[in-house]
């Protein structure tokens, strides 16, 4: 899976919103905002100049840390606490690995600049 973002994409990315991503039949807010990319690359020792890089030779672990940080970003941009950690993720996505495929597409979309709405997270 490849979703190549160019570095200008990501330091001219407009104030965007959060989506939604179903994860083995539960609701998650998930937003890759310069945030989420923040906490990655603090995860994750990626410098600025690799997070171009973003959907390109990744690990599993990269992969998972990156969809973490974003579904925790898109929970706090909801103003809701984000439950969700590393395992109990990596134990989601065990019954839905269309899941990773989805969370990838979700952040090709935002680093492009194509979100248009804001949608409120039901609490729960």
């Amino acid at each position: 899976m490849s979703c190549f973002i160019p570095l200008q994409s990501l330091l001219k990315q407009q104030t965007m919103e959060y989506e939604f991503v179903k994860i083995n039949g539960t609701k998650h807010p998930i937003k890759f905002g310069f945030n989420a990319l923040r906490k990655y690359s603090a995860k994750t020792n990626t410098a600025l100049s690799d997070l171009d890089k973003l959907g390109n030779d990744m690990t599993l672990e990269q992969v998972l840390t990156l969809v973490l940080c974003g579904i925790e970003d898109g929970y706090r941009a909801a103003k809701q606490e984000c439950k969700l950690t590393l395992d109990s993720l990596a134990d989601s996505i065990d019954g839905d690995y269309e899941a990773i495929t989805k969370c990838m597409e979700i952040l090709a979309t935002q680093m492009s600049g194509n979100t248009t709405k804001k949608q409120k997270a039901k609490k729960g």
